[in-house]
Parts: C-alpha cells; structure tokens; sequence
C-alpha cells in the first residue's frame, strides 16, 4: 500500500508543471525616451531662508541657494523644474 500511495503522488506532481512560456511573442516596444531641453535657467533667492521648513532649505541648497540675492544657473530639466515649483514663492526664474 505505501508503494501506491508514492506513485500516486508523483502523478500529481508531474500534473502541476507550469506551461512553457511564448519567447518571441511577448517582445515590448522600446520606450519613448522624453525630449531633452538643453536650455539653462537663471535662478535668484529672493526671499531668506530664516523661517522656512527644513525640506524648503533644501531644496534651495540643493540649486546652490545659501541667502538671499544668491544667484545660479541650472539646467532645464524636470529635476530642476520640481525644486523651483517646491520653493517658487521665494525665488524668480528667467531663461539664460
């Protein structure tokens, strides 16, 4: 009787095999890749830092912003884009 009980264990096992899975089928387009914009913006502190929250310090530090009237340049990217929209009522941006 344990001989049966072995065998019909590994039929079961033999039954849950995953399917091979479709190589060729499930091929993806590359992604699109953004535009890139190779413009540079000019950045100014306009308002101190004293008073502000500790994510808006920063982030301004971060664009090279230690005091106010401090002045930088940045590429124009999303990345840089965010940090102006986190801290825009104290800077003025223009394109240089």
């Amino acid at each position: 009787m344990a001989e049966e009980k072995i065998v019909a264990t590994e039929e079961v096992v033999e039954k849950k095999k995953a399917p091979a899975k479709k190589a060729a089928a499930a091929k993806k387009a590359p992604a699109k890749k953004a535009a890139k914009t190779t413009g540079k913006l000019t950045i100014k502190l306009t308002k101190s830092l004293i008073g502000r929250t500790e994510k808006q310090i920063a982030t301004a530090k971060a664009l090279g912003l230690k005091k106010a009237g401090d002045v930088t340049t940045q590429p124009d990217n999303a990345a840089t884009n965010g940090k102006i929209n986190r801290i825009s009522h104290m800077v003025e941006v223009t394109k240089a």
